[in-house]
């Protein structure tokens, strides 16, 4: 994440700049690298749509994880859009979702 720049005050007046470095947010997201092929689908669901599959030796970027409405655990991709049963990968410390 590129750090933001920020001018302060009386400082700034005088022509320095003070640099304000912003952490990247801990939920960022991890590469997710499958232990078995993995499918990628539209709901955290087993009947959802698939709309790719991960293999072995490839990776999804991962963003956090969540337990659905039949007790499965899942992983949501970076950007919120699909889902990946978490037991086809190890497993990955991810805040809920």
């Amino acid at each position: 994440m590129k750090s933001m720049l920020k001018k302060v005050g009386a400082v700034a007046a005088a022509g320095a700049l003070a640099v304000t470095l912003m952490p990247a947010p801990a939920w960022a997201y991890v590469y997710g690298y499958p232990v078995t092929t993995a499918p990628v689908r539209t709901e955290p669901y087993a009947s959802a749509h698939a709309v790719d599959t991960v293999a072995p030796g490839e990776y999804v970027l991962l963003e956090c994880s969540l337990i659905n409405k039949h007790g499965n655990h899942w992983y949501r991709t970076r950007g919120g859009k699909f889902y990946t049963y978490a037991g086809h990968y190890p497993s990955y410390n991810l805040p809920n979702c």
